[in-house]
């Protein structure tokens, strides 16, 4: 094949040369005895490909596009962004990983060794006839070496030095991206187009075949075992076929995929990430399908998918610390089977960075298929404006700088969506945990004047008849909160000072301040007026060090109010910091704390972190059981991490 491939680029050069230019770079009986050559090895391996100079390529002309019926479902994949969970899928089985190519699935189906018909995906059903284009890509071959039926699925895709030529003959409205391209140039009903476009196919499934009695008398089983040697057989045939390779173990699919990404880099092939499949078709077979795909394989996507919809608007709500934050509007689409409409813009310089328009084209993704952002805005208009006043209160808006990221504020300290948004917060679970002040009842009551500030939560049963005639309250559910909030008087420092909403504190950040001052708000505020130094603290940098003493300070009569409201049982000295940040990670059973909430607060009480899992990060693994064969001990002993009992754990604290 690389004999036939090479023959084939010469002779065209010299072709183009002789026809377009008027040059003659060899001589007729050369060139004469090159295109003998390329003929007998055409017939004797029985290859042909479109571009060959022994082929009179007529270009054909159609009306339009028919539709046509799959003989079988091309389904979408199962697809994750961690590999990880994309090798465990497979079970310790051996599995072909092979790439997943970013252009059109396309469908071949050859008879008697002559290509049939050519059909794009559609919607998996039901797709479209493109046999006159899919006989000008410049690497499909016409006629294979065999004689039966034989069904290959791949991909269509243009390499990006061909889209890159394209265009730069397209200044005024060029290609978004070679899927795009490739998409719109098989589906043209002129084949001319399309031929001039260097459209190639890369195989990746062998479907079908339905060799005739002489193939089947041959040593080789044709389908229907390996999917890796269906992939080499393709390639025996003329095919080009993706990158692959058979995987058995974690290390060589990681190797392996790294070995993709730079291949197909160089080459220019537009991949956006990695498939997998049971190399044994009949087992991958066996676990049948979903509605959406099938399980025998699963992509493992580099990027997470992007959809294009139209952005509308942005709101604007404030926020606790009166930062103003915009959320993007959008016509709604449907992500990992989820319908999204919203998404959160982190600030002011985003906005500015994506040159957010009204109606531009924009395209969403779900990061961690969870949160959807908005990665790239395709029209970029900037039309949208800055409001130059708060949504809330009207008061005047400010851009300040927070790092390298502009924010924008409103200048009302007193502002309404603010205030709202730090009462929600302060009677939150993480904050004094004040059951039955929902959100929708804190607005309720801040707009019956009611509450309006923190410790005026304190004040409410000054209220308590009126509010019990209040629609959605009553007198039971009134003296429940009312009890609620008595109880919360006695909180822990550190959800109060989780509840005060402090810019960038939280509990984890508030168990280290409230260690600090040895659980003391008067310690605390003492602290903060004298502007000490937070960075003190581990983890914490300059900038949350000014944050926390500017906020406390701006609010030092409203956060004084709280906590004269307030009983705590202050420690006489600080804990001493006897781990310095050092990573615990928790597993199996307790035998001398109580339960797991318990040991963890005594960590965290002496300087520890804890981490849910086992990195080459973790210090230490606490387990009475060191024999037992889970993943964290696993992981434990890969890593070098020290395993240790609660015993000694308790003689650490107790040496140091």
């Amino acid at each position: 094949m690389k004999k036939i491939r090479s023959l084939i680029n010469r002779l065209n050069c010299y072709r183009n040369a002789y026809y377009n230019q008027n040059i003659s770079l060899i001589p007729d009986e050369l060139y004469d005895s090159l295109f003998d050559q390329l003929k007998n090895l055409e017939d004797t391996l029985g290859i042909i490909y479109p571009d060959s100079p022994t082929q009179t390529v007529g270009y054909d002309v159609i009306s339009n596009l028919k539709k046509v019926k799959h003989n079988h479902l091309l389904l979408s994949l199962d697809k994750t962004t961690d590999f990880n969970e994309f090798y465990r899928r497979f079970n310790n089985k051996p599995f072909v990983i092979m790439d997943k190519l970013d252009g059109l699935t396309i469908s071949l189906c050859y008879q008697n060794g002559q290509l049939l018909r050519g059909e794009t995906r559609g919607n998996g059903e039901v797709g479209e006839d493109i046999t006159h284009n899919v006989k000008t890509f410049s690497n499909v071959p016409l006629r294979i070496p065999f004689k039966g039926e034989l069904i290959v699925d791949g991909e269509a895709i243009i390499d990006k030095d061909t889209f890159d030529e394209i265009n730069s003959h397209m200044k005024d409205n060029p290609y978004k991206n070679q899927r795009n391209l490739v998409s719109g140039t098989v589906r043209q009903l002129d084949s001319k187009i399309c031929a001039s476009r260097n459209v190639k196919f890369y195989a990746w499934n062998l479907y079908k075949t339905a060799p005739t009695a002489e193939e089947t008398n041959g040593e080789r089983t044709v389908y229907g075992k390996s999917h890796y040697e269906n992939l080499k057989f393709l390639n025996e045939l003329g095919f080009t076929t993706c990158n692959y390779g058979l995987c058995y173990a974690f290390d060589s699919a990681e190797l392996f995929a790294q070995r993709i990404r730079e291949i197909d880099e160089k080459g220019g092939i537009p991949i956006d990430g990695l498939v997998g499949r049971f190399d044994d078709i009949q087992y991958g077979e066996s676990l049948g399908m979903t509605g959406h795909h099938p399980k025998h394989s699963i992509a493992f996507k580099f990027y997470q998918e992007r959809n294009e919809t139209t952005f509308r608007r942005i709101e604007w709500t404030t926020s606790r610390t009166n930062t103003i934050n915009p959320v993007a509007v959008f016509d709604p689409i449907e992500i990992d089977g989820t319908t999204v409409s919203r998404a959160t813009l982190s600030n002011v310089s985003q906005i500015k960075k994506l040159a957010l328009g009204y109606d531009d084209s924009i395209l969403v993704i779900k990061a961690n298929q969870i949160i959807p952002q908005i990665t790239e805005n395709l029209t970029r208009s900037g039309t949208v404006e800055i409001p130059a006043c708060c949504p809330n209160c009207g008061a005047r808006t400010e851009i300040r700088m927070d790092g390298i990221s502009e924010f924008l504020y409103c200048t009302n300290r007193k502002c309404s969506g603010a205030m709202l948004d730090r009462l929600v917060n302060f009677c939150g679970r993480e904050g004094m945990n004040i059951r039955g002040l929902s959100e929708e009842r804190i607005k309720t009551l801040y707009k019956c004047g009611y509450i309006s500030d923190f410790a005026s939560i304190y004040d409410l049963g000054l209220y308590k008849s009126k509010i019990e005639n209040m629609e959605g309250f009553g007198k039971s559910s009134v003296d429940k909160l009312l009890k609620a909030i008595e109880e919360s008087k006695s909180s822990k420092f550190v959800n109060v000072l989780v509840a005060i909403g402090i810019p960038s504190v939280g509990k984890s950040s508030a168990k280290l301040i409230a260690r600090k001052c040895s659980n003391s708000p008067t310690k605390f505020l003492a602290m903060v007026m004298g502007n000490f130094d937070w960075s003190k603290l581990q983890d914490f940098g300059e900038s949350t060090s000014k944050k926390i003493n500017r906020y406390v300070q701006d609010n030092y009569d409203e956060i004084k109010a709280v906590f004269d409201n307030l009983v705590y049982e202050e420690s006489e000295d600080e804990t001493q910091d006897i781990f310095g940040g050092a990573t615990f990670c928790i597993t199996g059973k307790l035998v001398s704390y109580k339960n797991r909430n318990e040991l963890v607060e005594d960590i965290e009480r002496h300087g520890g972190k804890i981490v849910s899992g086992v990195t080459s990060k973790t210090n230490y693994l606490i387990c009475n059981d060191k024999e037992e064969q889970t993943s964290k001990i696993k992981n434990a002993k890969k890593f070098g991490t020290k395993i240790i009992s609660e015993e000694e754990y308790k003689e650490m604290i107790a040496l140091k």
